[in-house]
């Protein structure tokens, strides 16, 4: 199983929309996948729920208390299980252990776990990280994004992660309206691309700002693919996938 952490210390730069596009784009092609929500605040996977769902199951928070994955996990599919994110996880925010989540998903037999995470750093989000193959940082073309990477990284020198396969991702990309390098939305694209901390793991694909992306993820029955006026989201979340994982997926989000 490989395990995918999606992560941004900023807030509002994509991250849960990124997880359901890969969640969506991996089982409808095959892949069995867990996807977990460690947002302890804003439970944005329950997009795959029905409301009487998400007080009736046990959630990450029993998780993190010992409870195996198999105790934890709602079935949505047949691809896909889903452990809910739980406000009561704020209580391991400074847990002296940072391996609990790995201990729990060792010996797991999906193909990936996703997991979704809060615009924050701290002891959950360390446990997140340590029990991770794969690192997809959405970022934006402000500065607070720029930032918020700069500081990332030096959290994942602290942590002996600075070899973790990371990727940073323009999320909801712009493209500069003029060739002119002063222009702010050029300056700000450039302070990443000219970021020796960084600027190897800027993934050459990107998301674009599009209407596209707010329908799917405001709605479970709207559909990204190659066929229709959709076509150009496809193939930006196919790329992506492409370029981090070597997989290619079918024609259906």
């Amino acid at each position: 199983m490989k395990t995918i952490a999606i992560n941004s210390i900023k807030g509002g730069t994509g991250k849960s929309t990124m997880t359901i596009l890969f969640v969506n784009a991996l089982t409808k092609s095959g892949y069995k996948c867990l996807v977990i929500d460690a947002d302890a605040s804003n439970n944005s996977l329950s997009f795959y729920l029905n409301d009487g769902e998400i007080s009736q199951q046990k959630s990450i928070f029993d998780l993190f208390l010992g409870a195996k994955v198999e105790e934890c996990n709602i079935r949505i599919n047949d691809n896909l299980d889903l452990i809910r994110g739980d406000v009561r996880l704020n209580e391991f925010r400074s847990t002296d252990s940072l391996k609990r989540l790995k201990r729990s998903l060792q010996g797991q037999k999906y193909d990936y776990c996703i997991i979704d995470t809060s615009p924050t750093y701290d002891n959950i989000i360390g446990n997140v990280l340590m029990a991770s193959d794969v690192l997809l940082i959405p970022v934006q073309q402000d500065i607070f994004s720029y930032q918020a990477v700069k500081y990332q990284f030096e959290k994942l020198v602290d942590l002996e992660l600075a070899d973790l396969d990371t990727h940073i991702i323009f999320n909801q990309f712009e493209k500069p309206l003029t060739d002119n390098q002063n222009s702010y939305r050029n300056q700000i694209t450039n302070m990443f691309l000219n970021d020796e901390a960084f600027n190897a793991f800027i993934n050459p694909c990107h998301i674009s700002r599009s209407s596209v992306f707010r329908k799917f993820i405001n709605g479970q029955n709207y559909k990204i693919s190659d066929k229709t006026e959709t076509q150009k989201g496809y193939e930006e979340v196919k790329a992506l996938i492409k370029s981090i994982l070597s997989i290619d997926i079918k024609e259906v989000i």
